[in-house]
């Protein structure tokens, strides 16, 4: 039996330790009491508040939030080589970094894969058939780590992009607060699907840029992840959108990565030329300027051919 760590203790760590099959699992939560409430049902789990704990594991699941990242590997034991896999869609504030890139700061011979796709933690916690990508450059850690998750109801398909699952999974969060916009406004399906395809247009010249490969974009860390998180306001992104829209009252208290990682995003495309005129227009409404203008502002922009 493999011993593997998740670090975290939200919904989508519930939804791990829900298709992890065949395995001791160590979960690592900053309140005990808490996590124990959660996950009440699951009666093998152990349930721990020190990083230490898990130094024996085989594997630890990063499911903590994309801005605890570096903290969460400056507290981790150093004393062997742990492998991981990054479950969080986030890119780091300051550094503008992916989690593979802060990984390797602190453990750069250790293995690691990305786990990604169109996966709301509540289905797969219900059990309902999920598809997700594990990307990893070695790809017999990939299939090993797949075989410590359940495949009959969560199907595994591989790639060797980390750079592009990551981009794709960080910025559709952007483009779903843009499309939870238009669906606010009452502006129609027809907008939103334009906001898809033009956002995607920008997750892909973008990654591209950033050594990503083009078809990883249309495959489930790309078209597939956008396309869901864009089209419900069961998504956190789509639904504080939303919510900035109709000038609702924003729920505190939970992480909303889109809005975390919006700003080093389009520092992203400064740095690498690339215009990304939809997530800008997101950063200038999380900034307070006004919706109206910014949409016109948009839909406003010069003609041009489809890239």
């Amino acid at each position: 039996m493999r011993k593997v760590g998740i670090i975290g203790s939200g919904n989508w760590s519930r939804a791990l330790s829900k298709i992890l099959v065949d395995a001791e699992i160590t979960i690592k939560t900053r309140d005990i009491r808490k996590a124990k409430a959660k996950f009440s049902k699951e009666e093998s789990l152990l349930i721990v508040d020190c990083f230490e704990k898990l130094k024996n594991c085989d594997v630890i699941f990063l499911a903590n939030t994309s801005q605890s990242m570096r903290n969460v590997f400056v507290q981790l034991p150093k004393n062997r080589n742990l492998q991981f896999v990054i479950c969080s869609k986030g890119i780091e504030k300051k550094t503008n970094l992916l989690m593979s890139e802060i990984l390797k700061e602190y453990f750069p011979k250790s293995n690691f894969a990305v786990l990604s796709g169109p996966n709301f933690s509540f289905e797969v916690i219900k059990g309902l058939p999920t598809a997700s990508v594990i990307s990893s450059k070695n790809s017999k850690f990939a299939e090993n780590v797949s075989k410590i998750i359940a495949q009959e109801k969560f199907r595994i398909y591989f790639n060797t992009d980390v750079i592009g699952t990551q981009i794709g999974g960080a910025m559709k969060n952007v483009v779903a607060i843009a499309s939870g916009f238009i669906i606010g406004k009452g502006l129609g399906l027809n907008a939103n699907a334009s906001i898809i395809t033009r956002g995607l247009s920008e997750i892909i010249e973008l990654g591209i840029k950033m050594g990503a490969k083009k078809n990883t974009f249309y495959g489930l860390s790309g078209i597939g992840d956008l396309s869901l998180t864009c089209s419900s306001l069961k998504s956190r992104n789509t639904k504080l959108g939303y919510l900035l829209a109709q000038q609702k009252k924003i729920v505190s208290g939970e992480v909303v990565e889109g809005m975390e990682s919006c700003e080093s995003i389009c520092k992203l495309g400064k740095k690498y030329g690339v215009e990304l005129p939809i997530c800008n227009s997101v950063k200038k409404i999380l900034s307070g300027q006004k919706v109206n203008k910014i949409i016109s502002d948009l839909l406003s922009r010069p003609l041009q051919y489809e890239k």
